[in-house]
């Protein structure tokens, strides 16, 4: 059988244009953060506040990720009604068994990151004075 130059690397292209979304949870750790992703949506905590990603995040050519989802923010008492969710958006990249990303609040006009998690590794509890 002869392959045509170049043809390999098409289908390598192809085959790795959309990396798979795990099975079950995985968690995701460092020093500011910890990332908990399904294919039905995950969670984020902070050293001060927690966040909730959508189903239907992904990740494109590259590793680049993009999800959608809510902030909530940490510190003082806590209020009878809860905290009240701030839509987010969470951006980021990939890189072996890392994810760099950073969370965009409209509503807050804010930015937070970025964070930096390894798959596996132990991250962060919120722990808001």
């Amino acid at each position: 059988m002869r392959v045509l130059p170049g043809t390999l690397a098409l289908l390598a292209g192809l085959a790795c244009s959309e990396s798979t979304l795990p099975d079950g949870p995985e968690e995701w750790g460092g020093p500011d953060a910890t990332v908990t992703l399904s294919a039905t949506g995950g969670s984020v905590v902070y050293l001060c506040g927690t966040g909730a990603i959508d189903a239907g995040w992904s990740i494109a050519r590259g590793g680049a990720w993009r999800a959608t989802g809510q902030y909530y923010a940490g510190g003082g008492p806590a209020p009878a009604e809860g905290r009240p969710p701030h839509r987010a958006a969470y951006d980021g990249v990939f890189q072996g068994d890392v994810l760099t990303f950073s969370v965009s609040v409209p509503d807050l006009d804010t930015t937070l990151g970025p964070f930096s998690v390894t798959r596996g590794k132990p991250g962060a509890s919120e722990i808001c004075l």
